[in-house]
């Protein structure tokens, strides 16, 4: 019988396979769940999103292990994203024990960005003078951080919405910033409370404080 560590060395074999398969394009992650602070243990053609090994679990990683997506499916695929001003098509395959826990996932972003663009001339060319599509197709953005810090921060930007000091937030939005740095999974990373209190300038406690409210 396999422990956990002997299965995500097989699922290694099997990520540069994948890698070898598919060409420069597509990007294979291994993450290793038991950290998931810096969950990356493997990457093959790392350019397509920057990532290094080491790196965090992303935001969308967080949201599956927070919210059991993998309870009831061994995958997701096909999800849609933006990275460095590519667009990604990405897919997520859960690594399970003897017992079905979840211990590991590999990840497949595939850089789509030239096919469609080739898409794009094509359509262009055939529908010449017609206006066949009036709407454009939206396209989530995922984030690929390198570090919990880089995570932390791109998240208080979104939610601060261009404030930059703590001050400047009234009592009540303040529980509101930290219940959606929570949503997001922020403090189950490990050093996710010392980060969030060092990016807004206050102590480990204030933020604790918050949490017991949520």
């Amino acid at each position: 019988m396999k422990g956990d560590l002997e299965i995500l060395e097989e699922y290694r074999k099997v990520a540069r396979f994948m890698s070898k398969c598919y060409g420069e394009n597509v990007e294979v992650v291994l993450h290793d769940l038991r950290d998931i602070s810096s969950s990356s243990i493997e990457i093959f053609n790392n350019h397509v999103s920057g990532r290094e090994i080491g790196s965090p679990m992303s935001e969308f990683g967080l949201k599956i292990l927070k919210e059991r997506l993998y309870d009831d499916r061994e995958f997701i695929t096909n999800s849609k994203g933006v990275v460095g001003g590519k667009i990604l098509r990405s897919s997520t395959f859960f690594i399970k024990n003897i017992d079905e826990n979840i211990i590991g996932m590999i990840c497949v972003n595939v850089d789509v960005s030239s096919y469609l663009n080739i898409a794009y001339q094509m359509e262009s060319m055939a529908n010449f003078g017609l206006n066949l599509k009036d709407e454009k197709e939206v396209v989530t953005e995922v984030d690929f951080p390198n570090s919990i810090k880089e995570m932390i921060n791109k998240a208080l930007l979104e939610i601060l919405k261009g404030r930059v000091s703590w001050k400047e937030i009234e009592g009540e939005e303040k529980l509101n910033v930290i219940k959606k740095l929570h949503q997001k999974g922020i403090f189950d990373l490990r050093g996710g409370v010392l980060e969030v209190s060092e990016a807004l300038n206050v102590s480990e406690s204030t933020i604790y404080r918050y949490l017991s409210k949520i």
